[in-house]
Formats: C-alpha cells, sequence, structure tokens
C-alpha cells in the first residue's frame, strides 16, 4: 500500500521488465503495472493461491505478496530461494506481483527461512506505522489478550497497551480462539485487506502467556469436582 507517492516519479519510470528489488517496489520507486524480476528472494508463507516472499535484510519494506491465482500450484515451501517474474501492482492497496503472465523458479530449497522482524503493538495499531511491514514476516513480543472473538470471516481482535490488532485465520485455526486468551507472543506476516492491516499468525504462531500453578491435594481436587 502506498501513502506517498511521488507522480512525476511514476511518469518518468518506463512501464517495462526489469530487475528490480522488493525495497523499491514497497517505497514506490516503480511503476504501478511494470513487469519486475525479483532474484534470490526467499518464501516466508504459502497459500494456495500464492507466496509471501522476502529479501535480505527481512526488514520493514522487505516482503511483498506473489499471487498466482486460484489455480496457482506451484509447489514452494517456507525456506525455498526463488525468482519472481510478473507484474506488479496495487490490489485495493496491497501491493502485489502477478504471476498469472509470468512466471517463479526455484533456485534451491531445503535453506533456512529468516527470522520474523520483532515489532511493537504500537507501530501495528496506526496505519502509517504499520505500512512499512506490509507482507513482511514479523513477531509481536508484548502480551495481549484477545478482546473480540473470530467473526465468520475468521478475523478476531487482540488487545495491547497500544491499542486493538486485527488477527486472521489464513494460516491459525480460529476456532481455537476464546476471548480473554492470553497470549505471550504472536509470530506471522501482516496482510492487508479490506482497508485493514491484519497479523495473520502461523499455524504454531501463537505463544500463550504461562499458567499459573499450584500445589494442590488429593482432597482439593476432589473438593472442585464435588
Amino acid at each position: 500500500m502506498k501513502r506517498i507517492v511521488i507522480a512525476l516519479l511514476l511518469v518518468l519510470i518506463a512501464g517495462t521488465a526489469g530487475a528490480q528489488t522488493i525495497y523499491d517496489i514497497q517505497t514506490g520507486m516503480v511503476a504501478e503495472n511494470t513487469v519486475v524480476q525479483l532474484t534470490n528472494v526467499t518464501v516466508v508463507g504459502v497459500r494456495y493461491n500464492g507466496i509471501y516472499v522476502s529479501e535480505a535484510p527481512h526488514g520493514m519494506y522487505n516482503g511483498i505478496w506473489v499471487y498466482g491465482g486460484s489455480a496457482f500450484a506451484g509447489g514452494f515451501v517456507d525456506g525455498d530461494v526463488v525468482n519472481v517474474t510478473g507484474e506488479y501492482y496495487e490490489y485495493y492497496d496491497l501491493s502485489e506481483v502477478d504471476v498469472a503472465l509470468g512466471d517463479v523458479t526455484l533456485v534451491s530449497t531445503g535453506g533456512a527461512v529468516p527470522a520474523p522482524s520483532v515489532v511493537p503493538a504500537s507501530e501495528l495499531v496506526d496505519p502509517v506505522t504499520a505500512e512499512p511491514w506490509e507482507s513482511c514476516q514479523i513477531t509481536i513480543p508484548e502480551e495481549g489478550y484477545v478482546t473480540v472473538v473470530p467473526s465468520s470471516y475468521g478475523e478476531w481482535f487482540v488487545g495491547y497497551v497500544a491499542g486493538e490488532i486485527m488477527f486472521d485465520d489464513y494460516w491459525y485455526d480460529d476456532s481455537t480462539v476464546a476471548l480473554d486468551d492470553c497470549y505471550e507472543a504472536a509470530t506471522g506476516i501482516l496482510n492487508y485487506n479490506f482497508s485493514s492491516f491484519k497479523l495473520e499468525p502461523f499455524v504454531d504462531g501463537i505463544d500463550f502467556c504461562p499458567v499459573a500453578t499450584e500445589e494442590s491435594t488429593f482432597g482439593g481436587l476432589k473438593a472442585l469436582y464435588r
């Protein structure tokens, strides 16, 4: 999503194929509808219709969604290094590379997945400061509580000191989410759709707060269940 675009730059940049970086795309240095070539980027998230990829140093502005459509059958896994050729455009303000007319080729497989960037909740509750992390792999390192249970769309809210953040169910099983669940940390991809930033936690991307344990006698346990 681009909130600041230099109009003159977009006029001067030709919409022709060329090697680019994700950073260039995400910071407005590439004109929409340009055919781009991304080389040696790492897969950090896989969906049925595309992949999320990241480039070094795997920080802000270093992630993007690669859309392949409902027939996408890349067979890629997290940690794969790929080359991507496709058309860059903004899909309802989500930056993406469309490979329907391009391709994704495997460079190497079995590699390590880059560590997620640690991003405080205060940066994610404000759309302006959240934008650099669009399509990036991140970890929210703070304690938060589920304030709104999942909707019919699989979206729920987690409250932090800085405010609420929407979560979504691309990978995580939202049927296990309960009101007042305490998250010690959450890791996933920051997605943008329907005018909102949403954390898409991985299947195992939520660390729950430790549960306090107390010594119990057998008699005490019996009394609890009378």
